[in-house]
C-alpha cells in the first residue's frame, strides 16, 4: 500500500511539473555526457603523457642543478680571474708580488681575504702564494687565517702542485682531497681547487691565487639539499672523472667505462634522457652538458619508482573525475531553478554599492580628520566602525609621502592616471606598516602626495625610530616596483584625533624641505621646526653683486664660486625663504642676461617666464644651482669672443706645461691645476678633454708612467724610490697596480725583461 501511495505521488508530481522535470533531466544528461567525455579525454591524454612528464621532470631537475652549479662556478672563476689578471685589487697585488714584508699591509691582505671568503658560501679557503717572499697568506672559512712560510704551510699538497712545473693546473678547476691540522684539529675535506698562477720564463710559479671550493656545499647547492625522486645526482668532467657526488668515495673516480656514461659522452646533444640498466635495475638517466666548464650533470632514478607516482596520479584523476560528475549532477539541480538568477544579480549589485558607499564614507572621514574639520561624528567610535576605521590608542602620527620628479611621472608610463600611482604607493605603505604591527589608515589627499595616519600607544623614541626604518623600506619598494622615488615628511606625535591636522600640517611642511635634503629623503618635523621659527635671513646682496660682476666679466670660475657661496648660505634658510630668495635671484639673472644679450626680458631666450618654468621643475637646491650655472655657462660660451678656441688651446698648453713640471708631486690634482690657471675645476676638465682628447687625470698618469719607465731602464734606483719620484711616496702598492695596468707587468718584471733583452742583444752582436 505504501509503495502504491509513493508511486501515485510521484506520478502526480510529474504531471504538475512536467516541464521542470524535463529541463532538469536534460541538464542531468548534458552534465553526465560532457563530464564523461571530458574525463575520458583527460584520462587518456594523461596516461599517454605521464612517462613523458616524468622524463621532463627529471631533465628539469638536472637542468636546474646545472644552472645553479654553472652560475656559482663561473661567477667564482671570472671574479677572481679579473682580480688576478687585471690587477684590480692593490692588496692582492701586494700579497702576490711584494718581496718585502709590511705588517700593516699584511693585515690589509688578511682583511681582504676574509671579505672574499665570506662573500660566497661556496668558498672554503683562499691562499696567496708568493715564492719571492717564500710565504703563503691564507684564510679558511670558520677555521682560521694567517701567514706561514711555504715549508710550514698547513696545505702542503697545494705547495707540491705549484712547484711541480710538469703539472699545468692553472685556470681550471680540479678536485683533490686535503688532510691538514689547524688549531689542533685534524681536518679532511674534498676541494674543487682553482689556481691562477703567474709563472716565470722557465715555467716556475712565482705567485699564485688559490681558491678552494667546498665540494660538499656544491653538492648541497646542486641538489638543493635533496635529490627528490632521483637516486643519485653527480657531476663529472667530459673525460669521465667524477667532480662531485653524494658518495664522497666516488670523487675522482673515472666512469668512462660505464655504459650510461659512454652513451652520454658520445651524444652530440647538450641535454637529454634515456632508459638503461644500472646495477641490474632499469633506470632513467637525465643529463645536461655545461658549455663553459666542460662538465656533465647527471641524475639517475629507478624507473619503477618514478612510474609508481604516475600510476598514483592516474588513480587520483579517476577519483576526481567521478567527484566532478556527482558535483555536476548536484549543480544541474540548482541551475534548473533559473528564477534565482535575477535575485542573485540584484544582490551582487547591492553588495558592490554597499562596498563603494563604505569606501566613500571612510575617505570623507579621513579627509575631515587631516583637514581639521572637527564635528561630533569624528569622536563617535560607532561611526568610526561604520566607516571601517578602528582607532583604539590615544596618540596619532602623520606621514606624508611625496612623489619626486613629478614632471617625469606625468610624462612617463603613468601619465594617463597618476591616481593609480598614488593608490599603489598607499597600498605599499599600508601593507608595510601593518606588517610592523602599526594601526594605520591612508588617504590620497594631495596633487603629488599621499598621507598616512598612524595610531600609536605612546610618544616613545622607539616608535619614531621604527617608523623611520619602515619608511625607508617603503621607499625602496616603491622604487623597485613603480620605478619612481618618494620623499617622506614625518609630523610630530599628537594626542587625540583633534591633533591629527596639526601632525599632518607639520609632516607636509617637513616634506617641503626636500629642496634642501634632496630626493628620497626622510625628514622629521623636529629637524626643521627651529628653521620655521627663526627670523628671516638677510638676502645675500654681497654675493649677488659678485655674481653679476662675474657674469659681466664672463668669468666662469667666479660665477661658479659665487653660486656656491649663495646656495651655501641659502641652505640655512626655511623652505619658504628659499623659494622667495630663488625667485628674486631668477628675476635679477633674467634682467642681467637679457641686458647683456640684448634680448627681450618678456619673450627672449633669458625671459623670466623661461627661468621660472625651469626652476619649478627642479626639486632640490643642487638641481637649481646646476641649472643656473649651465645657463650662465651657455651665455659665456655663446657671447664670448671669436677666438675662444684659441684661448682653450692656450689654456690646455698651459695645463700641459704645469703638469710636465709638477707630476712628481703627490699633491698635484685637478684642483691644484685649476688654481694655477685661475679657472673652475669643472671647466678645466672640460677644456682639457675637448682639446687633447683625454682626461686630465689620465694625462697626469701618462706623464708619471713615462718617467717611471725611463727611470727603470736608465737607473738602478729601487722601485720604492722611483714610485716616490713620480708622485707615489706613501702608497707604493697603488704604484704597482697602476704600472701593471699601464704596461701589463710589474715594475720589477718590466726592468728584468728590459735587462734580459739587452743582454741577449749584446750576445748576438758579439757572436
Amino acid at each position: 500500500m505504501k509503495t502504491e501511495r509513493v508511486g501515485g505521488r510521484l506520478k502526480r508530481l510529474y504531471r504538475r511539473n512536467t516541464l521542470l522535470i524535463k529541463i532538469l533531466s536534460s541538464y542531468l544528461v548534458i552534465v553526465i555526457v560532457l563530464l564523461s567525455v571530458f574525463s575520458f579525454v583527460i584520462f587518456r591524454t594523461y596516461s599517454n603523457k605521464s612517462i613523458e612528464q616524468v622524463s621532463q621532470t627529471s631533465e628539469n631537475f638536472i637542468s636546474q642543478s646545472y644552472y645553479i652549479a654553472d652560475l656559482m662556478l663561473i661567477n667564482v672563476y671570472y671574479n677572481f680571474y679579473h682580480l688576478f689578471n687585471d690587477s684590480l685589487d692593490s692588496d692582492l697585488n701586494y700579497g702576490l708580488y711584494a718581496d718585502k714584508i709590511d705588517a700593516f699591509a699584511d693585515q690589509d691582505v688578511l682583511k681582504k681575504l676574509r671579505q672574499y671568503v665570506k662573500s660566497n658560501p661556496l668558498i672554503r679557503s683562499i691562499y696567496i702564494y708568493n715564492s719571492k717572499a717564500d710565504r703563503v697568506i691564507f684564510n679558511i672559512s670558520e677555521v682560521g687565517e694567517g701567514i706561514q712560510s711555504t715549508t710550514d704551510f698547513l696545505d702542503q699538497d697545494i705547495i707540491h702542485i705549484l712547484r711541480n712545473s710538469k703539472r699545468n693546473v692553472s685556470d681550471e678547476y680540479f678536485t683533490r682531497k686535503v688532510d691538514y691540522v689547524i688549531n689542533n684539529k685534524n681536518i679532511s675535506e674534498n676541494f674543487l681547487t682553482l689556481v691562477l698562477a703567474n709563472s716565470s720564463n722557465n715555467g716556475e710559479v712565482e705567485s699564485s691565487l688559490v681558491i678552494n671550493l667546498n665540494e660538499r656545499i656544491l653538492q648541497q647547492m646542486v641538489t638543493s639539499g635533496s635529490a627528490g625522486d632521483l637516486n643519485q645526482v653527480l657531476i663529472m668532467y667530459k673525460d669521465g672523472n667524477v667532480l662531485s657526488h653524494d658518495d664522497t668515495s666516488m670523487i675522482n673516480k673515472n666512469l668512462a667505462n660505464e655504459s650510461y656514461a659512454k652513451q652520454i659522452m658520445q651524444s652530440n646533444n647538450e641535454k637529454g634522457s634515456f632508459i638503461t640498466k644500472i646495477n641490474d635495475k632499469e633506470s632513467l638517466v637525465s643529463y645536461v652538458k655545461a658549455k663553459h666548464l666542460g662538465l656533465i650533470f647527471i641524475g639517475i632514478g629507478e624507473y619503477s619508482k618514478l612510474l609508481s607516482s604516475a600510476y598514483s596520479m592516474q588513480k587520483t584523476l579517476l577519483i576526481v573525475t567521478i567527484i566532478f560528475i556527482l558535483a555536476g549532477i548536484i549543480l544541474a539541480v540548482f541551475f534548473t531553478s533559473s528564477i534565482y538568477n535575477p535575485f542573485r544579480k540584484l544582490l551582487h549589485k547591492y553588495r558592490l554599492d554597499s562596498t563603494r558607499l563604505l569606501n566613500d564614507k571612510k575617505k570623507t572621514f579621513l579627509g575631515k580628520l587631516v583637514d581639521g574639520e572637527m564635528d561630533k561624528k569624528i569622536y563617535d567610535k560607532d561611526y568610526m566602525m561604520e566607516c571601517g576605521i578602528s582607532f583604539d590608542d590615544p596618540f596619532f602620527l602623520t606621514l606624508v609621502l611625496k612623489m619626486d620628479a613629478l614632471e617625469n611621472v606625468l610624462s612617463g608610463k603613468w601619465s594617463k592616471d597618476v591616481r593609480l600611482v598614488k593608490f599603489a604607493i598607499l597600498n605599499i605603505a599600508i601593507e608595510f606598516f601593518r606588517e610592523k604591527r602599526f594601526k594605520v589608515e591612508g588617504i590620497d589627499n594631495g596633487h603629488d602626495y599621499v598621507s598616512i595616519i598612524l595610531n600609536v600607544k605612546n610618544r616613545s623614541d622607539e616608535i619614531v625610530s621604527k617608523l623611520i626604518d619602515t619608511t625607508t623600506e617603503i621607499q625602496d619598494k616603491v622604487d623597485k616596483y613603480l620605478k619612481i622615488s618618494v620623499s617622506a615628511g614625518i609630523g610630530d606625535i599628537v594626542e587625540g584625533v583633534e591633533g591629527v591636522n596639526k601632525s599632518f600640517q607639520n609632516a607636509l611642511a617637513a616634506s617641503n624641505y626636500r629642496i634642501i635634503f634632496g630626493r628620497k629623503a626622510v625628514i622629521e618635523f623636529s629637524d626643521i621646526a627651529e628653521r620655521n621659527h627663526n627670523d628671516l635671513h638677510e638676502y645675500p646682496y654681497d654675493i649677488e653683486k659678485k655674481m653679476i660682476e662675474a657674469i659681466k666679466e664672463r668669468n666662469l670660475r667666479k660665477i661658479d664660486t659665487s653660486l656656491n657661496e649663495f646656495f651655501e648660505r641659502l641652505a640655512l634658510s626655511s623652505a619658504d625663504e628659499i623659494q622667495i630668495t630663488v625667485l628674486q635671484l631668477a628675476v635679477l639673472l633674467t634682467r642681467t642676461l637679457s641686458g647683456l644679450a640684448k634680448t627681450s626680458i618678456e619673450n627672449g631666450e633669458y625671459s623670466i617666464k623661461v627661468l621660472v618654468s625651469e626652476i619649478q621643475t627642479c626639486e632640490t637646491l643642487e638641481e637649481i644651482k646646476t641649472y643656473l650655472y649651465s645657463l650662465c655657462s651657455k651665455f659665456v660660451e655663446t657671447k664670448g669672443n671669436d677666438s675662444k678656441e684659441n684661448v682653450k688651446t692656450l689654456i690646455a698648453n698651459k695645463i700641459k706645461d704645469y703638469v710636465g713640471k709638477h707630476y712628481g708631486s703627490m699633491n698635484i690634482s685637478t684642483d691644484t691645476v685649476a688654481k694655477h690657471v685661475e679657472l673652475s675645476p669643472n671647466y678645466v676638465r672640460s677644456i682639457f678633454k675637448e682639446i687633447t682628447g683625454i682626461s686630465l687625470s689620465d694625462y697626469i698618469t701618462q706623464c708619471r708612467m713615462s718617467e717611471a719607465q725611463r727611470l727603470l731602464i736608465e737607473t738602478d734606483d729601487p722601485v720604492s724610490r722611483i714610485a716616490e719620484l713620480v708622485g707615489y711616496p706613501e702608497n707604493s702598492k697603488h704604484f704597482f697596480t697602476v704600472f701593471k695596468k699601464h704596461f701589463g707587468r710589474t715594475p720589477e718584471n718590466y726592468r728584468m725583461s728590459v735587462l734580459d733583452n739587452g743582454s741577449q742583444s749584446k750576445q748576438s752582436s758579439n757572436g
